[in-house]
Formats: C-alpha cells, structure tokens, sequence
C-alpha cells in the first residue's frame, strides 16, 4: 500500500461520515474551516481509520489532524506506508 491509496481511503472515509464529495476534499482542507465537520463526524472519521488501518493513536495525536495532509502523515508512520 502506497500514501495515494492511504489518501484515497481517508477522502472516502470523510466521504461515508460527512457527505462531502471526493473530488471537493483537498489534501489541505481543514475539516473543520473549510469541510465544516464538527467535532464528532471528525472522531468518526478518526475510529474509522483507525479499523481500517489497524493502528490506534493517542488523544494528542488525534488532536493533531486537522487536514487529510495531517491524517496522512499519521497513519503513514504509524503502519509504515511506503512513500512514493
């Protein structure tokens, strides 16, 4: 699995929780500013990342994703995804 696929998968996520169309999230949208997603669809989308991808993070971590770029970077380090 390659940092496309993992960013695909978190789009589709955000997706399934808020509605929003794929092609409208950019990596750098913040979820809350620009995607409107209050605190618990953000935590939807946090557990179901966290199935999907088989790891878990801290509460300080997941206070620290407020971007798909964000999620990435933690999920990428945590289950060791290569960078293309």
């Amino acid at each position: 699995m390659d940092v496309e696929v993992v960013r695909a998968k978190i789009k589709q996520a955000i997706h399934r929780v808020a509605g929003i169309e794929v092609a409208a999230i950019s990596d750098t949208a913040s979820y809350e500013t620009d995607l409107g997603l209050d605190s618990l669809s953000i935590l939807e989308i946090a557990v179901e990342l966290e199935n999907q991808f088989k790891f878990h993070a801290s509460d300080e971590e997941l206070s620290s994703i407020h971007t798909v770029q964000d999620a990435v970077a933690l999920i990428t380090k945590k289950v060791g995804v290569e960078v293309a």
